[in-house]
């Protein structure tokens, strides 16, 4: 039996993930494995919490499917380490499940679907057949494992930051020897997808990975380089991944984008006064039981926070870009018997009866439970609160805080306090960025779900974007290549 007859993609994604798949991720493999130029989309506008993750599976199963049509490289790219460190894991479950079929299949069934598709993308290794998938971590303070590079044929996935991947693109990869810089430079711009999650919030990366796309085409490179931007915010004028009709209509995926999360509104005239002002507000969960997340665009503010709400004896944990790579890592990871407690409340629970390396080591914490971020907490985490309150940021970053609660829409009372200033500076860019953000905030009439963030109407007045890659006043385009 050949391949194209033999996968089965809902079999297939559920053997790898353990959940039946939703429409928009049947039509996106339908679409790789179609026969059109553009069978990879260049831009996917999916709401938060549909599991945009999965685009490894996708991509692996038409892979196996058609080993001849698809690049060989999946290179995932976030701007937040703990989200890359959260995507290496789902990489790693797959790759566990293609291995060892027997011990980690949810279900027999799924046995033979996994052992296919592993001899299918097995024929593609050059050195070792018997590992069919490459993973590797690409990240400040995380070393390289060197397995995406050891055999250039062997199918891979690479997770990595911004300045990591960027920097190896650019022949000037951080700790990457003189020899070793074009070979990276090679595996990353050849026979690669460039999976860009949030992509709007690092618009000169993004430009670059375009850019070096459209060269390879100018070029007719043999077997090139392919750019995916993950992004609810597009740019330019391609034809835009979504939803379909579908999804629409699929009970579980209403359930999540018309989940109930109620705005409230709260204006401040004092400026010093706001950490103070956003501790009120989220001691007022104090005696629900639940788990309340809290976002701040300051450091300083949530140390505060933290300190006001340890002070009334609340269980709160701290979540920034400040802290140490390796006690982040453990406290995000409720496998590890280190890991955060107080983080796993936030964390969906593992399906019953999971694999040994799967269960989780943490018990959750019991009770109102407090998570204060920063924006280290922002993208692409896959936590969900019950309760958020935080202070007013870009549009951008509030819609992905709003991702961070009811995520699967299970609560129907979720409530949101926003507290923010009462005038704006109309001289100062992030103000005035602010100040556009307040307005469609106030044009959503209380209603925070992801269905009502996309009836926004941009025109009267439009979500803020981040400045081009050229300007250098905003933190959204920061990034530089390396030396």
């Amino acid at each position: 039996m050949n391949a194209q007859a033999s996968i089965s993609f809902p079999e297939a994604f559920e053997a790898l993930t353990g959940d039946p798949p939703f429409p928009w991720q049947e039509a996106l493999y339908e679409r790789m494995i179609s026969d059109r130029q553009d069978r990879i989309p260049t831009t996917c506008s999916l709401p938060t919490g549909l599991g945009k993750t999965s685009v490894l599976a996708i991509w692996l199963i038409a892979l196996a499917h058609d080993p001849g049509r698809l690049p060989r490289r999946l290179v995932y790219v976030v701007n937040r380490r703990t989200v890359v460190d959260q995507t290496t894991s789902e990489a790693e479950r797959i790759r566990d499940r293609l291995a060892d079929p027997e011990r980690h299949a949810a279900r027999p069934e799924h046995v033979q679907v996994l052992r296919h598709m592993r001899s299918q993308l097995a024929n593609l290794a050059a050195i070792d057949p018997r590992s069919p998938l490459a993973i590797s971590t690409l990240r400040g303070q995380f070393a390289d494992n060197r397995e995406w590079a050891a055999d250039p044929a062997r199918p891979a996935i690479i997770v990595g930051t911004v300045d990591m991947i960027g920097s190896r693109l650019l022949f000037s990869g951080y700790g990457v020897g003189f020899k070793g810089k074009p070979l990276h430079a090679g595996f990353l711009g050849q026979d690669a997808v460039i999976v860009h999650d949030e992509a709007h919030l690092e618009p000169a990366f993004q430009k670059l990975i375009e850019d070096i796309d459209k060269e390879q085409r100018r070029c007719s490179e043999f077997r090139g380089f392919h750019v995916m931007a993950l992004s609810a915010t597009s740019r330019g004028n391609d034809e835009v991944f979504g939803l379909t009709e579908s999804d629409l209509a699929a009970r579980e995926v209403r359930k999540r984008i018309e989940a109930s999360k109620a705005i409230k509104l709260h204006p401040l005239d004092e400026e010093k006064m706001l950490a103070d002002r956003i501790s009120s507000l989220a001691l007022e969960h104090k005696d629900s039981g639940r788990a309340v997340l809290v976002f701040v665009r300051k450091v300083d503010d949530v140390g505060r926070i933290v300190a006001n709400l340890r002070k009334e004896n609340q269980q709160a944990q701290q979540l920034t870009g400040t802290l140490r790579g390796l006690e982040r890592d453990h406290m995000a990871d409720p496998r590890k018997e280190d890991g955060c407690p107080i983080f796993a409340r936030f964390l969906r629970p593992p399906k019953p009866e999971p694999a040994e390396d799967e269960r989780w080591r943490v018990t959750p914490r019991t009770g109102t439970v407090y998570l204060i971020c920063t924006s280290a907490g922002e993208v692409g985490v896959n936590i969900s609160a019950d309760h958020l309150v935080c202070d007013l940021s870009t549009f951008e970053s509030m819609a992905q805080r709003f991702g961070r609660v009811n995520r699967f829409g299970e609560t129907s009372d979720t409530r949101i306090d926003v507290v923010h200033p009462d005038t704006f500076d109309k001289k100062d860019e992030l103000e005035t960025r602010r100040d556009r953000t307040l307005r469609l905030l106030r044009a959503l009439n209380g209603d925070g779900s992801p269905a009502a963030l996309g009836k926004l109407d941009p025109s009267p007045a439009p979500p803020p974007s981040p400045p081009s890659p050229s300007s250098r006043s905003s933190p959204t385009s920061s990034w530089t290549p390396g030396p």
